[in-house]
């Protein structure tokens, strides 16, 4: 028998890599191995709850672990970029939020570029958020909190979680929107509420599964959500919208994957977070956290996140934030 050499061994094996069907007979195969999906949040927070919510999920949808590595810093482009840069094949995912991918693009210079970096694989949760006062702030509508800013200006502080984050954005949008000026506070995750009690600030733009307790005890006073009806679960809370027409404001988390990724593979996953958010189980733990499930397929997703992009540059542009690097 005739032997082969090295060099047409290796020609024969990117011949048959390149036959027809073998890419797509590589891309049904998986994943063959346990994906890692990066969660920028930290443990505890809302998004980072849910996150792992998903990753159980998909572990059971995929067959695969997915295993959840925290990565938190620089409202979320320590960990978006660390996935932007990793290897393309479905095996390093990212669950970001409306903060990273939407809003700090538009006020921070960044390593990477999200949109052009990242590819969107599916759109996972929606959430409103809520206009929150300490008790002893003597509000209790968001007209009234515009009236009292408007008599003592510069005397009201705001928290968020960070520069750039869309809950900072949230109140740079009611401010502008109200003309008035509320001076804005950034904090860690573990500080914010704790500081709110205490009356270091008076004002939040609020996640709500880290109030709702405060409130029910009556230590926060809620005025208004901030997306554009009311919530069935607060139906006699109003929205900013009926005080200052046109806010509307919400938070959500997406997962995505390293640009160039195979489209074969980010359909993969699609169909399978599809699957998942449309089990009862999945929504109502989602619901806990006062999530909203939003499958959306691979174009619906790409196309929400494009629309959101745009909405949050204009109002950063008519709000006159400056950069914040």
């Amino acid at each position: 028998m005739k032997k082969i050499d090295r060099r047409t061994a290796l020609a024969w094996a990117a011949a048959a890599a390149l036959a027809p069907g073998a890419s797509l007979a590589a891309q049904d195969a998986y994943p063959a191995r346990p994906i890692k999906m990066v969660v920028p949040f930290p443990a505890g927070n809302a998004l980072d709850v849910v996150g792992r919510i998903l990753a159980a999920a998909l572990s059971s949808e995929l067959g695969q672990q997915v295993v959840v590595e925290t990565r938190t810093g620089a409202t979320g482009h320590i960990g978006g970029e660390a996935v932007a840069r990793a290897a393309p094949d479905g095996y390093t995912l990212l669950f970001a939020a409306s903060s990273s991918m939407a809003v700090s693009p538009h006020l921070m210079r960044l390593n990477y570029r999200p949109l052009e970096d990242l590819v969107p694989v599916a759109l996972v949760v929606t959430v409103v958020n809520m206009v929150v006062v300490h008790k002893d702030l003597p509000v209790r509508s968001i007209a009234e909190l515009v009236a009292y800013a408007k008599a003592n200006p510069g005397k009201l502080s705001y928290g968020s979680y960070g520069l750039g984050s869309n809950l900072h954005l949230a109140g740079e949008m009611l401010g502008s929107m109200a003309g008035v000026n509320i001076v804005h506070v950034p904090y860690s995750a573990a500080q914010l509420v704790p500081d709110l009690l205490a009356g270091r600030i008076q004002v939040q733009i609020a996640n709500i599964p880290e109030v709702e307790q405060h409130i029910k005890e009556g230590t926060l006073r809620a005025l208004a959500v901030t997306g554009p009806t009311r919530l069935s679960e607060f139906p006699d809370l109003p929205t900013v919208a009926e005080t200052l027409p046109g806010y509307n404001v919400g938070a959500w988390g997406m997962m995505l994957a390293p640009a160039k990724t195979p489209p074969d593979i980010v359909r993969k996953l699609n169909d399978a977070c599809v699957r998942l958010l449309g089990r009862a189980e999945v929504q109502a733990s989602m619901a806990r956290q006062r999530f909203v499930a939003a499958p959306r397929d691979v174009a619906q997703t790409a196309g929400f996140l494009r629309t959101e992009s745009d909405r949050w540059a204009r109002v950063v542009r008519e709000a006159k934030v400056p950069m914040l690097n």
